[in-house]
């Protein structure tokens, strides 16, 4: 079984240092984004119609925010998380279980970004179908180049050992 330690509770709540995310908020990567996700609303793109809004100006799709986090895998690079120090005896597999995010403010392009994170919860142990581990709830803090919050984003994760033996 896996059980959480005092050393697993310390994790709770220690913040990384700020980091700043590999590419900066760009048109190319959220016109992709749209195509993917099939979100044609003009306002990201179209120069007068974002101008005619309450935001003047063209800006990112919100629900981009943790998209601007991710590495890239290749080249490979170290990457400080508030999970690298979460080891959970036995729990080989992770599931995504949920994401909220928070919008401070828009996204515009051309913003550099950094990101801190923390662990905010670890439940206690719990046996779901798939097998019996911890809800790990991480919490990701968006700021822009001139340190201005511009979004949070909560992730709740089940790290667990499966039911019936071996990943």
């Amino acid at each position: 079984m896996p059980v959480l330690t005092e050393t697993h509770r310390a994790l709770i709540g220690k913040e990384t240092a700020h980091q700043p995310l590999p590419e900066a908020v760009n048109i190319a990567m959220a016109r992709h984004w749209c195509e993917m996700v099939e979100d044609a609303n003009p306002i990201y793109f179209d120069e007068e119609c974002a101008r005619d809004s309450w935001l003047e100006e063209r800006f990112a799709p919100p629900t981009m925010l943790y998209t601007w986090r991710m590495a890239p895998v290749w080249p490979e690079r170290e990457e400080e998380s508030a999970l690298s120090g979460l080891e959970l005896e036995g729990c080989t597999l992770t599931l995504a279980v949920n994401a909220v995010q928070e919008y401070e403010q828009p996204l515009r392009y051309g913003d550099t970004l950094t990101v801190s994170s923390k662990i905010s919860a670890i439940s206690d142990e719990k046996t779901t179908r798939l097998g019996t581990g911890h809800f790990v709830t991480t919490t990701d803090t968006f700021r822009n180049q001139r340190d201005e919050l511009v979004g949070i984003h909560s992730f709740t994760l089940f790290r667990y050992k499966p039911a019936g033996g071996e990943a």
